[in-house]
């Protein structure tokens, strides 16, 4: 999702002004190979990242959406419970 030039000036101020400085922290969604489609320009996308990874230590977790798992969870639970048809015309709430 790119954002206007506003809105990620004020990202690369925070990290430029941080850099060598004090702590940060980042949590993102999208790899550093999807930024450029955050940062209108591609040399503010490369210099943001390079001063996020001069110092940094990266976790990178590559592990299932909980919100995701618990919504397919929910929808599979109301599939469940929707009446079903036994094929003689009796309708039957599965439990």
């Amino acid at each position: 999702m790119r954002k206007d030039q506003a809105e990620t000036s004020v990202l690369f101020e925070l990290i430029a002004e941080r850099y060598e400085r004090k702590s940060l922290l980042i949590t993102a969604n999208q790899p550093f190979s999807g930024w450029n489609d955050v940062f209108p320009d591609p040399g503010m996308t490369v210099a943001a990242i390079d001063r996020l990874v001069h110092h940094s230590t990266i976790f990178e977790l590559n592990v299932e959406s909980y919100r995701r798992r618990n919504a397919n969870d929910r929808q599979k639970e109301r599939r469940r419970q929707l009446p079903t048809d036994d094929h003689n015309g009796a309708t039957t709430i599965a439990n």
